[in-house]
């Protein structure tokens, strides 16, 4: 009983943070709605990702854990970038880089026991190690800067909760893949390319809002 309803859990709020994104991306930047329905997202998403990695005790799947783990990274640092004055902020911005290092490290020996075995599929978690490397890399930089402008701030938020929502579009295709015909790799990074687009698609919206707020610079 406990497992169907921690499932169910699971779906309905990964339809409700689906909504809530759509909600957040046409509304107002920074607006009451935008607020609200981001907050949703956020909910919905890290009780999705935490409930994801509950299933995988049971059924193991490598990548699943890799997507759940993503997000928590990506809604912990889009929420942190907007919100500096959280006592430990700064703190948990390394812990998520030390997560995301972790993750790394996992696909770079996923890709050598595939290459070990003698799978052609091993370029495969390379690939996502670099993808993942450039945000790590984005985080190091942030991370050294003794100030942050509020516009850099403001764009790291957007940056990753566009990776939030491409792994809320990955996760569930993930799982389907064998039944619809669709190679995982396929899946895997075409929901990655809706990274940049969201990421430049709503910058100019994003900046107009902000700048008819009084710049601040944050430590």
């Amino acid at each position: 009983m406990a497992g169907d309803f921690s499932h169910l859990l699971h779906a309905v709020l990964g339809f409700g943070a689906a909504g809530a994104a759509v909600v957040a991306l046409a509304s107002y930047k920074g607006g009451p709605w935008h607020r609200r329905a981001g907050w949703v997202f956020v909910a919905g998403m890290v009780v999705s990702a935490l409930t994801a990695w509950m299933f995988m005790f049971d059924r193991p799947l490598p990548l699943a854990m890799v997507s759940a783990t993503v997000t928590l990274y990506a809604i912990g640092n889009a929420l942190l970038a907007v919100n500096p004055q959280w006592v430990g902020a700064r703190r948990w911005e390394w812990g998520l880089l030390a997560l995301i290092g972790m993750v790394m490290l996992g696909m770079l020996a996923t890709a050598v026991n595939l290459y070990r075995s003698g799978s052609t599929f091993f370029p495969a978690p390379l690939a996502m190690c670099a993808i993942i490397g450039v945000f790590a890399l984005l985080d190091w930089r942030y991370l050294r800067a003794a100030k942050v402008p509020r516009m850099d701030r403001l764009g790291r938020h957007r940056l990753f909760m566009a990776l939030a929502i491409a792994q809320m579009v990955m996760a569930p295709t993930i799982i389907v893949a064998p039944d619809i015909g669709v190679p995982v790799p396929v899946i895997v990074f075409g929901s990655l390319l809706l990274v940049p687009l969201i990421y430049f698609a709503f910058g100019p919206a994003a900046r107009r809002a902000s700048a008819r707020k009084v710049p601040v610079d944050a430590t």
